[in-house]
């Protein structure tokens, strides 16, 4: 399989590189730090035309392919894994359930106002008995004349409290099973939605993850984007898409702690020699440029094969286990390999260790994906099936 890049991508990975170092890599330590990243900020990512590029032209995106995506989000993460994954929530997930799923008259609403910035928008999947089991959810979407009330409550959403949409995932009329559950789109100004708070976290701090509650929301039928039924797989496998990004947000970060730790190893000075000078220096520079090297291939391989960024489930959960591992291990060699300066706060390394550990967890546990993968191996339907 040939990945060598056409000079368009190689265009579109040289601009990516040249907005992280101006725009991007000066901040992300301030927004780490502060847990927050500015709405102006977040804009500026979306003028860059970041948000949408796999949304088709006609909806106001680029029409460019989940690969040419990939390539963006990694070259950000390099600097800023809180960048990365913004970009990956306005690429996959919702926006592309909206796209593949949803009405003509959702597509021409809302999809131009994702890719320019002006609105953002969140997956409302996780609740507190619901995680890793999404076919215990809940939360209920009961139809009453032209409109679906919505109760229940929401955790671990990514954006929340910040974000204008959120696409929920819900039990419509207390149907039991896979076959009730659907996708409707709510706005945060609708009565009856409630922030409930924030879950502080460990790393990507500046996407705020948080509570969203909703009390006899009132959503118009129009809103409704997957309809109960046959719909659990098909939201499912939208969200495919969205392991991909992850995984390639986690290759980011490993890579630039890779560059980071290979050239303060190359300048410091032990004993007389440049520390790469000793071997096990180079076991370990070697050790993680195998990782970050199979990581891409697997990462590269999901993204190349997306249709309409839908991508194969069996490829993008062995992207996203190897590549969320992978980064743990990379940024803890990286950490080790620069001593106690590595451990500091002075450096960006403890912040990518930090922001790495999210993305075994994040988007389907690493267990999870280990069952789905079984389930492809030996040809059998994964519990929720």
């Amino acid at each position: 399989m040939n990945f060598q890049l056409s000079e368009a991508q190689q265009n579109l990975v040289k601009e990516a590189r040249e907005f992280a170092l101006l725009e991007v890599a000066p901040y992300a330590a301030q927004w780490d730090q502060e847990e927050h990243i500015p709405r102006r900020q977040i804009k500026k990512l979306a003028d860059a035309g970041y948000f949408g590029m796999t949304i088709p032209e006609e909806y106001g995106g680029r029409g460019l392919s989940a690969i040419d995506a990939i390539l963006v989000i990694e070259e950000i993460a390099r600097h800023c894994g809180i960048s990365g994954r913004l970009i990956v929530d306005h690429n996959f997930g919702a926006a592309i359930t909206i796209l593949n799923f949803g009405t003509e008259e959702q597509r021409e609403r809302v999809l131009p106002t994702i890719c320019n910035g002006e609105t953002l928008m969140s997956i409302g999947m996780t609740e507190p008995g619901a995680g890793s089991a999404l076919t215990d959810l809940v939360t209920s979407a009961t139809e009453d004349g032209g409109e679906y009330i919505l109760n229940g409550k929401k955790h671990w959403i990514t954006g929340a409290g910040e974000r204008e949409y959120t696409l929920v995932y819900a039990r419509f009329n207390g149907v039991a099973g896979t076959r009730g559950i659907g996708a409707i789109l709510v706005h945060k100004d609708m009565p009856g939605f409630r922030y409930a708070g924030r879950i502080p976290s460990l790393g990507v701090r500046g996407v705020q993850e948080g509570i969203l509650e909703f009390e006899n929301l009132r959503a118009p039928k129009e809103n409704l984007v997957v309809p109960p039924g046959s719909a659990f797989r098909r939201l499912m496998s939208a969200y495919n898409g969205q392991r991909v990004g992850a995984s390639a947000v986690a290759l980011g970060i490993a890579q630039g702690a890779f560059d980071f730790a290979k050239d303060y190893a190359d300048k410091r000075r032990q004993f007389g020699k440049r520390i790469t000078d000793f071997q096990a220096i180079q076991f370990k520079l070697a050790d993680m440029a195998i990782d970050i090297e199979a990581a891409r291939f697997l990462v590269y391989r999901a993204a190349s094969n997306a249709g309409m960024a839908i991508t194969n489930r069996y490829e993008s959960s062995i992207a996203k286990v190897f590549a969320s591992e992978m980064a743990i291990r990379v940024t803890n060699r990286a950490i080790q390999l620069c001593g106690a300066q590595g451990y500091s706060r002075g450096l960006p390394l403890e912040r990518m260790f930090r922001d790495a550990r999210c993305f075994t967890l994040a988007g389907g546990t690493a267990e999870m994906q280990r069952i789905g993968i079984a389930a492809g191996i030996l040809g059998r339907k994964l519990p929720q099936d």
